[in-house]
C-alpha cells in the first residue's frame, strides 16, 4: 500500500491518482455504525401478544354465553295470509343510572317488576306462552347482565322463544 494510507486507484482513471481509503467491513465496525435501540425483541414480543388475543378471541366469545337467538326479519310471503306466532317486545333502557322496562304493561318500570309481570303474562296465555315470542331490544347504555337477567326472568316464566334484536 502506498503512503498516507491510500491505494492505487483501478477505475483507469489515471496512473499513480490517489482515492479515499478503503471502508471497513467487518463485524465490529458495523456494531458501532449501530445506535438506538433494537426493535427486534420488541417485535416480536408484541407480534406474539397480538397473536395471542386473535386465538383467544376465536374461542372466547360474549355471544357463547347466552344461548338465544338473533331476531331475523322474515321476507314478506305471497302464498296468502298466515297468522304467526304472537311477537312481544321488550324495551330496555338506562334511565337516571337506573336499569327501566317497557312492555308487558309497564311503562319505565325498574327490572325487579319485570318477573311479576313475565309471570302473569305466562299465566294469562296459559300454552301458547310456549308458542310466543318474545323479542328483548336492549338499548346502547344498557348493561349486559340486566340483558342476562331479563331473559333468565322469561325463561323462568315458561317463555322458550326468546330473541335479542
Amino acid at each position: 500500500m502506498p503512503k498516507g494510507g491510500h491505494h492505487v486507484n483501478r477505475t483507469g482513471g489515471g496512473a499513480g491518482t490517489m482515492s479515499r481509503p478503503f471502508r471497513r467491513r467487518n463485524a465490529l465496525h458495523q456494531w458501532h455504525l449501530h445506535f438506538g435501540p433494537n426493535m427486534t425483541p420488541m417485535v416480536d414480543v408484541v407480534m406474539v401478544i397480538l397473536v395471542f388475543f386473535m386465538a383467544s378471541t376465536a374461542f372466547i366469545g360474549p355471544e357463547w354465553l347466552l344461548r338465544m337467538g338473533l331476531a331475523e326479519q322474515a321476507p314478506p310471503e305471497s302464498a296468502g295470509f298466515r297468522l304467526g306466532p304472537a311477537e312481544l317486545v321488550v324495551r330496555l333502557s338506562v334511565v337516571d343510572g337506573q336499569v327501566r322496562v317497557d312492555g308487558f304493561g309497564l311503562a319505565g318500570a325498574g327490572l325487579e317488576t319485570l318477573e311479576e309481570a313475565a309471570a302473569r303474562a305466562a299465566a294469562s296465555l296459559g300454552s301458547a306462552s310456549s308458542r310466543t315470542h318474545i323479542i328483548l331490544e336492549p338499548g346502547d347504555a344498557v348493561p349486559y347482565d340486566a340483558v342476562v337477567r331479563a331473559q333468565e326472568v322469561f325463561v323462568s316464566a315458561g317463555f322458550l322463544h326468546i330473541a335479542i334484536r
